[in-house]
C-alpha cells in the first residue's frame, strides 16, 4: 500500500496482515482499527476469502469525530474502540454485522453522524488553503502554502500536524509523489520521465522519493505486480465529489 491519508477499517471476513508498524501483526475478523495518516509504503496481504470494508478520514472528519491531533496517530495501525465512547460500540458492532454491501454502508453512516461533534472549532479557512495546496497537481513548495494564509510558519506546522498528520515539508513530498503515480495511471503512460518534475533536484531523487510513498520506484510501478494500487486509482476517477481527498489520498 502506498502512503495513505487517515482511514477507519472494518475486517469483516478473514485475516489481514500488516507491517506498517515494521514488523507483520494479524488483524482478524471483527476487528475495526484505525488508520493513522502514513507517510511511507508497507506491505499488506490477505487471506483468501477476506472482505475489509472502510472509509477514508478527511481532516475535517478526523477532527470533528476523535479527540486526538492527526500526528498522535500518524504510521500507526490502532484498535478504533480506543478512540470511542462505550456508547457507540453498538453501532460499530451494526456495521460488522450487516447482512449486505447497503446495509453495511447505511450502518456506517450512523456510526459517522453518532461521532461527528459540530461543536468542535476547525480552522476551516486554513483547511482549505492547505487542501489547495496538497491538491494541486502542479509543482509548488512550502512557501506557497505560507504566502497563501495570514499564519506564521510556526503555526502552519502546528495545524498540518493536527488535521493532516506531519509537518508541511513532508505533507508536500508525500503527495507531490502520490500526484506522480496518479498521473502514471490515469493518464496510461509508459514512460515515468513524462511526469518527472522540477521540482525534483534530479532523477535519483525523484526515483527515490517515489519509491518512498509508492512501494515501486516509477519503472516498476508501471510495469510490476501492483495491480490493488493501480485498480484503486483507476476506480477513483469514476468518484464524483468535491473532496479531492477521494482522488489523491
Amino acid at each position: 500500500m502506498r502512503a495513505e491519508i487517515a482511514n477507519l477499517r472494518f475486517i469483516i471476513r478473514g485475516n489481514v496482515y500488516s507491517d506498517l508498524g515494521g514488523k507483520e501483526m494479524k488483524i482478524p475478523a471483527g476487528s475495526v482499527i484505525l488508520c493513522g495518516p502514513t507517510f511511507r509504503w508497507s506491505n499488506i496481504r490477505f487471506d483468501a476469502g477476506t472482505v475489509v470494508f472502510g472509509a477514508a478520514i478527511t481532516p475535517v472528519g478526523w477532527s470533528r469525530m476523535l479527540k486526538v491531533p492527526a500526528d498522535a496517530c500518524a504510521d500507526q495501525i490502532l484498535p478504533f474502540e480506543d478512540f470511542i465512547d462505550e456508547d457507540k460500540l453498538p453501532l460499530v458492532k451494526q456495521v460488522l454485522d450487516a447482512t449486505d454491501a447497503r446495509a453495511r454502508a447505511d450502518s456506517a453512516d450512523q456510526l459517522f453522524a453518532a461521532l461527528d461533534d459540530a461543536a468542535v472549532r476547525v480552522h476551516e479557512e486554513f483547511l482549505m488553503q492547505a487542501t489547495r495546496w496538497i491538491a494541486d497537481p502542479e509543482p509548488n513548495e512550502l512557501e506557497d502554502l505560507l504566502s497563501a494564509t495570514d499564519l506564521s510558519a510556526r503555526q502552519v506546522e502546528r495545524l498540518c500536524k493536527t488535521y493532516f498528520g506531519s509537518a508541511p515539508k513532508r505533507l508536500h513530498r508525500k503527495f507531490r509523489a502520490l500526484h506522480s503515480a496518479n498521473r502514471l495511471t490515469w493518464q496510461q503512460l509508459t514512460d515515468w520521465r513524462d511526469i518527472a518534475t522540477t521540482a525534483y533536484f534530479d532523477q535519483s531523487h525523484f526515483i527515490r522519493e517515489f519509491k518512498k510513498f509508492n512501494g515501486r520506484t516509477p519503472t516498476e510501478f508501471i510495469k510490476g505486480p501492483h495491480l490493488l494500487v493501480r485498480m484503486t486509482l483507476q476506480e477513483r476517477l469514476q468518484i464524483d465529489h468535491d473532496s479531492p481527498f477521494s482522488l489523491v489520498g
